[in-house]
């Protein structure tokens, strides 16, 4: 019996330490990875290119793609009008990979559902939980590809 109330006891303390520090995990900080994740789904999924780039990237952002300039300006002036000139645009999220700073969106972006499209991976630097810094790679999906891998 008096190891039952002592197990009990233990199991009361946990609990209540559980529950006491479940404010403070809620409140945790987002990961490098919930950022970039978060981000790319609101831009290019859901669309919400302002509101993405005002919660999740500095003003003072560095673009690595050689065609797009520095800053969040060219991003919002770029992809409302790409996505009303393409309006079934999709962009799939096949994997992410988070290291440090760094994080790793391998997706297949589609101009429309019959595209092919292109194997891309975009790679973000995260400071203080804002994207800083972004480069991309990108490959078009051959019609006839030398192997029955796949690219994702």
């Amino acid at each position: 019996m008096r190891m039952k109330l002592k197990s009990l006891a233990a199991c009361a303390l946990v609990a209540s330490h559980c529950l006491a520090s479940a404010p403070a995990l809620a409140a945790a900080p987002q990961s490098n990875k919930d950022i970039v994740t978060a981000f790319f789904r609101m831009m290019f999924q859901d669309r919400e290119i302002d509101e993405a780039v005002r919660l999740y990237v500095s003003p003072n952002y560095v673009q690595h793609n050689p065609y797009m300039r520095d800053g969040v300006g060219p991003m919002v002036d770029f992809f409302p009008p790409y996505f009303d000139q393409h309006p079934q645009a999709i962009v799939e999220i096949k994997r992410v990979i988070a290291e440090g700073d760094l994080v790793v969106i391998h997706n297949q972006w589609r101009d429309s559902p019959e595209d092919r499209g292109q194997a891309v991976v975009d790679i973000f630097r995260v400071d203080k939980g804002k994207i800083v810094e972004h480069w991309d790679v990108s490959q078009e999906i051959p019609e006839n590809p030398a192997n029955q891998n796949g690219m994702f």
